[in-house]
């Protein structure tokens, strides 16, 4: 019988009221809504609700590739990016719960418009949404092309990105290997900054990258321009739990918050 309930939920999360605030770029219907007190007075159970990815970073951290690692950076590549700072053993989301927000760091300011309203956000270069929308491009392009002729719909999905690039395809493999590497890049802003003992990388773009070339291309960009000696070995490595991570880490919040409760 359930005791508790924990949400993941996209955009910013207050730690006082619970609300989803502004701006939640990827679900903008939600924003002012408390997510807590609904499924409570619906449920009757205590609820507890944080950004997704920083319930994906705990599940991490307590039952994934982060155990036993009281600092991380766990990143999730999907339909946007997210990330979960792990600071000493807490998650770490600023007073007013908008940090750690990696995806909407800059990383050219004349860059492509973002759904948060900045320009040249790290996921409108990295995210699969963005993997995706360089490949459709590149298929409509050339329409001889293994993209073109792998794919069976008007957007080239992620997993036929991937697919043509281990098969060698020449634009499949610039588009994942340059998001890989600015991926990288965007990462390193937050290793030079924090130092973490490591990062783990999930979501959609992880779980289509089956032969790891991906991941090693972030893996290299970030060590051949760490600053710090340690950051050039820093340990990098894909998530244990994949797309279940944040339900595990929302479980897990939930739980805890009917422990302090006790």
């Amino acid at each position: 019988t359930p005791v508790s309930v924990g949400i993941g939920s996209p955009g910013t999360i207050n730690p006082v009221t619970s609300k989803v605030q502004p701006p939640t770029p990827n679900l903008t219907t939600i924003i002012g809504v408390n997510l807590a007190e609904l499924v409570e007075r619906d449920t009757g159970l205590p609820t507890a609700v944080d950004n997704d990815a920083n319930c994906a970073a705990w599940a991490e951290y307590c039952y994934g590739s982060g155990r036993g690692i009281d600092n991380l950076i766990c990143v999730t590549v999907g339909s946007g990016i997210g990330s979960g700072f792990i600071v000493d053993g807490h998650v770490f989301s600023g007073p007013n719960g908008s940090g750690g927000e990696m995806g909407h760091v800059t990383i050219d300011w004349n860059g492509p418009k973002c759904p948060c309203g900045n320009r040249g956000c790290l996921e409108t270069y990295a995210s699969a949404n963005a993997m995706m929308r360089k490949a459709t491009e590149a298929a409509r392009r050339n329409p001889s092309g293994l993209l073109a002729r792998k794919n069976g719909s008007d957007i080239v999905a992620i997993a036929i990105l991937f697919d043509c690039a281990r098969l060698g395809d020449p634009d499949a493999v610039a588009i994942v290997e340059e998001s890989a590497t600015q991926l990288g890049f965007g990462i390193l802003n937050a290793v030079q900054i924090f130092d973490p003992e490591a990062v783990i990388i999930g979501g959609g773009a992880a779980d289509a990258d089956i032969d790891g070339h991906w991941l090693r291309k972030v893996e290299e960009t970030l060590h051949k321009h760490a600053f710090s000696t340690e950051g050039k070995t820093l340990r990098v490595g894909k998530a244990a739990l994949g797309n279940d991570a944040g339900f595990i880490g929302a479980a897990a919040l939930g739980a805890r918050l009917l422990a302090k409760s006790d």
